[in-house]
């Protein structure tokens, strides 16, 4: 038996571990750990079969296809070949944190521009730019600075641009609420909004000029919209956004509020309901009303005896339906779909068979997952004509593949769980060759997804395509199957708008060797005197062949966009500033731009260049604008808003600084922090507006205790506990000299606080990708974590900062080696001096009963109970093959 057995793993060490691709489809897997840690990717929009894919390290790695498959290695099939694109100079990588973002400009056709999310600290996330010179990323600009984060979880990192030709991205309340609900001065829980150059858009919906409001604020009340995606053939906003207790599909408009974190999954009036949700980790089952379900001309009328949260199209198990006598009725057992939500506790779903009035039973809602990722729409022709503008999205946790299908007004018809085990999904994409990619976080892997059998036909990826005006675009065509001969397929514009037309080839020669290669067609956009979209309908065709129809939409760009060498400038009291302003692109006709200081000090003045004329020969080069900034009898450093506009353009905004140079009497800005812990340095940087420079001193005697002079950093280490005054003098030959008098309270060093985050108590848990995690609390800092289950320690994290994972990162608990039924954790955290915190809970395992359970056996004295079934049974064939799981996945084993 034994012998058996160990055969059997060696036939599975030496195998691939595959997913579950849906019935009818089939998976081919690359793995390259080069890949590993992956957190997005996407196709270079120029039909040159490249995949981009961002790493959480801060790498950007690329991928292409060769042949109409992926580049592998030499006698290496599933290995790929991998070129770097970049590596960000500065990344922070802590928790979820990093390269988390991707997008390509609408005109990279022409521009070659990509454009990043990244996090660079513990306190700021930026959007950055390259230009993709020969799959070589050059030119790094940033665009967008100052972004929220904490260096912890929640960044978002969604990015993408919409059908308006403005960047959009996404951030996640950043773990601990910040930005929810109504809270306007933060980006944190929103989408924010720009223009191409990374200012606020001026029609954003609660754009205030000089208020309160951060200007890039579009949408609210999201608690961890990891992605986005807009959808090709409407343009909407797709949001998939992790949550609590639910995860929820969001479709995103101009100032919508999705109700976090007063709401998940029940949102009023007033607020964005999702289109999409399923319960985090579980499902949700509602009991039926006596005389709750109603069947009425083919349709059934269940009401539920609570608030069920079910959404149009969600898939229910409908069970236990009986009549008055208590007779189950089988005609109301199986799984449907909802095609109208009436009320809180109302819904619908088509349901055949007699006019009935029946009570009781129950709808289960399916489990999907815990942790929704990156998704996309099938916009192609190699998939079945019924896959056609679904939307496919992968969940972390789960390892699932979901599809919604869509009703003719977009609204959902369907969805099902498709795909399973791809492990750690992280992100998909729709590929040139009309394939489905998914990406997976841990272990470099990347599956491209077909259909197993197709016939022959033309195959289309980009059936939607969107086109900036003076720009290009590009779809992809090839065929199914290689032909026996020669075949030529057209492309032609056959109704729309004039201004959209085929820049380079219009007939593509395909042959039995070159079939497979997907062959770009370029779309051109001229640029028009209106401020309207346009659209034209492109037919790809080819004798003996289906056509297939191309709409292509202009992106209006709305003429030239002003250009500034600075949007912020600092001019010396009595000297003079300049800046410059050009167009981006050559007008039609002359245009007037007007600079005009709009707020602020009315020392800051225009000297020249308050109105500049740009023509069709000029637009692109530099005009000058001067400002001073006269003397006057104050001492404060004045500032100013100046406004550069022009008719038909993006007004932009320049902040002008006054630098004063009367004296000021030093006074101090910063406030202490007013206690401290024994045996821990202490540092206050006392803060001082001064002209000139001003010097420190301590008037207070504390034994130890320094100022620096020039710097004012004040230094000093406790050795006891209690209180002591602190006295600060600042000079610097201006009368009055500042003074700081605080109370230093000195206290001994606390056991840190354990705060265990998942799981919580009573949780089911299940899978290799549960989670298990929590904060450490201390006055000093925290070195580590133990992770405890039944006793026994399971994994040990070592860090500086919150949070701390089992496994390192999120959803990393392999729960399949525990037993069904109740399980204790416990999370331990540990300080610099040693000291220890603790939080326990107790798990369910599996769906069954979770009574208290004594610990499993084993062969050794005392036991075992670690979770796992005896040694003399099955259980070292199921130890190895979850050792086999975790290397081939790419996780650390405890």
């Amino acid at each position: 038996m034994r012998e058996s057995l160990a055969a059997l793993l060696l036939v599975l060490l030496a195998s691939p571990v595959l997913a579950d691709p849906p019935a009818g489809f089939e998976d081919t897997v690359y793995v390259s750990s080069e890949l590993s840690s992956a957190t997005g990717m996407a196709w270079a929009p120029d039909g040159s079969g490249r995949l981009f894919i961002t790493l959480k390290n801060g790498q950007v790695r690329v991928v292409r296809l060769e042949n109409g498959a992926i580049a592998t290695q030499p006698g290496k099939p599933t290995q790929p070949v991998t070129q770097l694109f970049a590596s960000e100079p500065v990344v922070y990588t802590a928790s979820e944190c990093g390269l988390i973002g991707i997008a390509f400009d609408p005109n990279y056709v022409l521009n070659r521009y990509v454009y990043f999310f990244v996090t660079v600290s513990a306190s700021e996330q930026r959007i950055v730019r390259y230009t993709d010179t020969g799959s070589t990323g050059t030119a790094r600009t940033e665009l967008v600075r100052g972004l929220p984060t904490r260096g912890a979880n929640h960044n978002g990192g969604g990015i993408g641009f919409g059908p308006d030709g403005k960047l959009y991205w996404s951030i996640g309340d950043l773990g601990n609420g910040t930005g929810v609900n109504a809270d306007l001065t933060s980006l944190a829980a929103k989408v924010g909004r720009a223009s191409l150059d990374g200012t606020p858009a001026n029609d954003n919906p609660f754009y205030d000029g000089v208020g309160p409001n951060s200007e890039y604020v579009w949408a609210r009340g999201l608690r961890n919209p990891f992605t986005l995606t807009f959808q090709p053939a409407t343009g909407l906003l797709w949001s998939n956004t992790v949550g609590d207790n639910y995860e929820q599909v969001f479709v995103i408009r101009k100032g919508d509020h999705g109700g976090y974190n007063n709401y998940e999954n029940n949102q009023p009036a007033g607020f964005l309901s999702p289109v999409v949700k399923y319960r985090t980790n579980g499902t949700d089952s509602h009991p039926i009303a006596t005389r709750g379900a109603v069947r009425a001309g083919g349709v059934a009328t269940f009401t539920t005896t609570r608030h069920h949260g079910f959404r149009k199209g969600e898939k229910l198990t409908l069970d236990g339906v009986h009549d008055d006598e208590g007779v189950l009725d089988p005609s109301f057992k199986g799984s449907f779909y909802v095609s109208r939500v009436v009320s809180d506790t109302v819904f619908e779903v088509p349901l055949p068979g007699p006019d009935v009035t029946r009570s009781g039973g129950s709808a289960t809602t399916q489990g999907l997952g815990g942790s929704i990722t990156g998704g996309t729409f099938y916009d192609a022709t190699l998939f079945p004509p019924e896959y056609r503008g679904n939307f496919i999205f992968g969940d972390f946790n789960s390892g699932q593949l979901t599809r919604v299908r869509l009703a003719g007004d977009n609204s959902v018809e369907a969805v099902d769980a498709w795909g399973s085990g791809y492990v750690s999904a992280v992100d998909v994409a729709l590929g040139p060759d009309g394939a489905l990619y998914s990406m997976s976080h841990t272990g470099g892997t990347l599956r491209r997804i077909t259909p197993q059998a197709t016939g022959q036909k033309l195959v289309v990826s980009g059936l939607n395509v969107r086109v900036f005006e003076g720009g290009q675009a590009a779809f992809t065509v090839r065929l199914a199957q290689a032909p026996t001969a020669d075949v030529t397929v057209r492309v032609a514009r056959t109704e729309g708008d004039m201004d959209l037309t085929v820049a380079g080839e219009d007939s593509l020669t395909f042959t039995p060797t070159n079939w497979s290669v997907p062959r770009a067609v370029v779309l051109a956009a001229a640029t028009d005197a209106d401020s309207s979209s346009d659209s034209a309908t492109f037919t790809v065709s080819s004798s003996g062949l289906g056509s297939e129809a191309v709409t292509a939409t202009t992106i209006d760009s709305n003429g030239a966009r002003l250009v500034l060498s600075t949007t912020t400038l600092s001019v010396p009291e009595g000297s003079r500033g300049t800046f410059t302003v050009a167009l981006s692109q050559r007008p039609t006709s002359s245009v007037i731009v007007t600079v005009a200081r709009t707020a602020g000090d009315t020392d800051l003045v225009v000297t020249s260049g308050a109105s500049v004329t740009f023509t069709p020969a000029n637009w692109s080069v530099p005009q000058t604008v001067t400002l001073a900034a006269e003397q006057d009898a104050d001492s404060e450093d004045g500032t100013a808003s100046l406004t550069v506009a022009a008719p038909g353009l993006d007004a932009r905004a320049v902040t002008v600084t006054e630098g004063d140079d009367e004296p000021l009497a030093p006074l101090i800005t910063s406030s202490p922090e007013t206690s401290a812990v024994v045996g821990v340095p202490y540092r206050y940087e006392v803060e001082v507006r001064a002209r000139p420079a001003a010097t420190f001193s301590l008037l207070s005697s504390v034994s130890g205790m320094a100022i620096d002079a020039a710097t004012g950093v004040m230094t000093w280490t406790p050795s006891a506990p209690g209180t002591v005054e602190v006295a600060v003098q600042v000079a610097n030959g201006v009368a009055p000299d500042a003074r700081q008098d605080f109370l230093l309270t000195v206290k001994e060093d606390a056991p840190p606080r354990a705060v265990l985050t998942r799981p919580a108590e009573g949780e089911r848990v299940s899978g290799t990708t549960a989670e298990f995690f929590g904060d450490c609390v201390d006055e000093v800092g925290c070195t580590r974590a133990l992770f405890y289950v039944d006793g026994v320690l399971a994994y040990t994290d070592v860090r500086s900062d919150n949070p701390f994972f089992f496994g390192g990162e999120p959803s990393r608990w392999d729960t399949t080696g525990l037993t069904p039924g109740r399980h204790v954790v416990r999370f331990v955290v540990e300080d610099t001096a040693g000291q220890t915190g603790e939080a326990e809970v107790a798990v369910c395992v599996g769906e069954g009963p979770c009574d208290p359970v004594a610990p499993d056996g084993g062969v050794e004295a005392g036991g075992c109970s670690c979770g796992v079934a005896p040694v003399g049974s099955l259980a070292w064939l199921g130890l190895a093959l979850l050792a086999l799981r975790r290397r081939r996945e790419g996780a650390r084993a405890p």
